[in-house]
């Protein structure tokens, strides 16, 4: 848990210095998630980024408004709302975590190689383990 909240501030303080985004933390990571999980709904972005629903209509109504972000009803049941980030918002994120990448590769860069072998292997390990399924 303890590495798991330096690597996110280590991130965040990334996204915040290199700040070329008007882009709120809490719209940020909205973002990201719904990049990640295409097809999302509305109701599990606010569980899981832990917010009201009436808050995660507001951020995704900004995010809507900036067309970072599309909302679309589900083809089985219209009405169930799909998320998916745009094609500008693909390239928000992505402007994001290649300074997130690169903020992490000078942390890690003086480990060995025996060091980042067993990083990796411990990664591949806890990912499956640890990743959602979706957020339908």
């Amino acid at each position: 848990m303890e590495v798991g909240l330096l690597v996110t501030r280590l991130v965040r303080a990334q996204a915040w210095g290199g700040r070329s985004s008007t882009l709120s933390d809490v719209q940020l990571r909205a973002l990201t998630l719904v990049n990640a999980y295409p097809g999302c709904s509305p109701s599990a972005l606010a569980d899981y980024i832990l917010l009201s629903r009436p808050a995660v209509t507001r951020v995704l109504d900004e995010l809507a408004a900036q067309r970072l972000v599309a909302r679309r009803s589900a083809s089985g049941d219209r009405r169930r709302v799909e998320l998916r980030a745009t094609a500008a918002g693909r390239r928000q994120v992505e402007a994001y975590l290649a300074g997130a990448r690169a903020a992490l590769a000078e942390r890690l860069a003086d480990l060995s190689d025996g060091e980042r072998s067993t990083v990796a292997r411990a990664m591949a390990i806890l990912a499956p383990r640890l990743t959602p399924g979706s957020l339908g």
